[in-house]
């Protein structure tokens, strides 16, 4: 329940294992495959969304820490992720790169678009990197324009490389699974327009994406056609609900609650975070069920795999609940999750995380550190999510972070959603400075280049 303990993890248990053994030194960028003792395997192609996704975990350790080390490693890869990874004749990012860096998966998938987005908007918002942002914002443009439905609204999943449109599913990744970067997007620049196309992204998931009669949220992993027809997802002969997709999208809407005080997201994003607690959740042994029937009685489906990011998508929505509500019997439930997660989800033996393990907590299949869609993400953001969200909504205690800056300019700076959150203090290469608009949370930076900036914000008490 102390924030410096997800500090510590994230900078002392698990980012020590990444900067020694992640890194490609003779290809580039990031081994996709490590073993369980953090061994580089096979297969040895390069995938942008997990390059991105580790750019990520960098830069955040660069923000909670100001070691230069982290950030040095997260710039290599950025250069290489933009020189290699962003098809330069058609626009949008590859699926695929072969060892030494040449497209090979052509076809531009909303997962591969959003992930290879989501570091380079970190490391944006750690180093003000305007080449970073500018392929952000293009990638965005894509999804808005080359895969809008104009006849039923909605984005498609798959464009082919020229960006003339695959197939006709909508689903999680073109819509709410925006989630993941949308926010932080917004924070980091403020645009209007991203802002408005989050809110159209959530609107059309409450309006189409879920289900009428149980209140769930569909799209993953069956999508829908181009008109709104949703196809059962059946397991074992009953037809199921994939919980991951409740709590990617409950997370959407109560983060876009505060930052836009539309109430339609509070109320979306609290009933699927309820229905999550009651039926998705081990209320004896802590764990976040995957997948359930979508009607009462709301079983578990299939062999049950708790999955590293369904468990911790599921604690962080019990802060974001806890901090609407002010109810203890979230916190209550946060408590009991990360226990489960600490005791079975960390890898006591060779450092890192598991992907899965069963509802009693047994280790489900090699233990690898790193696969396609398993890489440092997640375990990253889970810590960081934690220290920033235990000090500032739960704690009262206040956030420190560091920044590399060139001015002058304006940056914004906090990756918080609610805006009672506000800066406390700055010092600029170790001086005081007071050129800073508290509650807008920002800071006008004087002429310079690489500017060490370290802010202090503080929530409401």
């Amino acid at each position: 329940m102390d924030g410096e303990f997800w500090r510590n993890q994230l900078l002392f248990d698990l980012m020590p294992h990444w900067l020694e053994h992640v890194t490609d030194k003779e290809y580039g960028a990031f081994y996709m495959n490590l073993s369980r003792e953090w061994k580089p395997i096979p297969p040895w192609d390069k995938v942008p969304a997990m390059i991105s996704r580790q750019i990520f975990s960098f830069s955040t350790a660069y923000l909670l820490s100001g070691e230069e080390k982290y950030l040095e490693v997260a710039r290599e890869a950025v250069d290489y992720l933009l020189e290699y990874g962003w098809d330069k004749k058609y626009g949008g990012w590859f699926g695929s790169l072969t060892q030494d860096g040449a497209p090979k998966d052509t076809v531009k998938g909303a997962a591969s678009q959003l992930y290879s987005n989501v570091g380079l908007i970190r490391y944006y918002f750690v180093t003000g990197d305007e080449q970073a942002l500018s392929h952000v914002l293009k990638s965005v443009e894509i999804q808005k324009t080359y895969a809008q439905d104009k006849e039923f609204d909605g984005y498609y999943v798959t464009l082919n490389r020229d960006l003339s449109v695959r197939d006709f599913v909508k689903a999680k990744h073109s819509h709410y699974g925006q989630g993941s970067i949308m926010p932080d997007l917004i924070l980091a620049t403020r645009d209007p327009e991203v802002l408005a196309f989050a809110e159209h992204l959530a609107d059309l998931s409450i309006e189409r994406m879920i289900d009428p009669e149980e209140g769930w949220i569909l799209g993953y992993p069956i999508g829908f056609d181009q008109e709104w027809n949703h196809t059962p997802y059946i397991v074992e002969g009953k037809e199921g609900t994939y919980l991951g997709a409740s709590s990617t999208a409950a997370l959407f809407f109560l983060r876009l609650y505060h930052l836009t005080g539309k109430e339609i997201y509070l109320k979306h994003g609290m009933a699927l975070g309820e229905k999550l607690c009651r039926y998705g959740w081990d209320t004896e042994r802590g764990g976040w069920y995957s997948i359930v029937e979508k009607s009462p009685p709301y079983q578990p489906l299939g062999v049950q795999e708790i999955y590293w990011w369904i468990q911790i998508y599921g604690s962080l929505l019990q802060l974001q609940m806890y901090h609407v509500t002010q109810e203890d019997q979230y916190l209550n439930r946060f408590r009991k999750s990360e226990l489960f997660y600490d005791r079975y989800f960390v890898d006591q033996k060779y450092g890192g995380v598991f992907k899965s393990v069963s509802p009693d907590g047994l280790l489900l299949g090699d233990g690898n550190k790193a696969e396609v869609w398993l890489t440092s993400y997640h375990q990253i953001e889970h810590a960081w999510l934690n220290y920033i969200y235990l000090n500032l909504y739960v704690n009262k205690r206040p956030v420190v972070l560091h920044f590399k800056l060139d001015g002058p300019k304006k940056y914004f700076v906090s990756p918080v959603d609610d805006p009672s959150v506000h800066i406390q203090e700055v010092r600029i290469n170790g001086k005081l400075w007071d050129a800073f608009d508290a509650k807008e949370r920002s800071i006008d930076l004087p002429d310079g280049k690489s500017l060490k900036v370290e802010v202090t914000l503080v929530g409401r008490s």
